[in-house]
């Protein structure tokens, strides 16, 4: 199941929020959830204006590095 990703406020990296949807609208999401970041360890609070579903994301070529063994 593909994850919601967001980018983290300190660093720009794109980090995964530890939520997962297949089929789901973001815009549905309004208030604010929290995680705290792998990346820079700090809590983040998102909407689903301020993110993205991974597989949306994904490049074909990513997609074929990622289906080979």
């Amino acid at each position: 199941m593909p994850r919601i990703i967001i980018s983290c406020p300190t660093t720009g990296a794109e980090v995964p929020t530890g939520h997962r949807t297949q089929d789901f609208d973001l815009a549905a999401v309004v208030e604010p959830r929290s995680f705290r970041c792998p990346v820079c360890h700090q809590i983040h609070a998102w909407r689903g204006v301020d993110a993205r579903v991974e597989h949306a994301e994904m490049t074909a070529g990513a997609t074929a590095a990622a289906l080979t063994p």
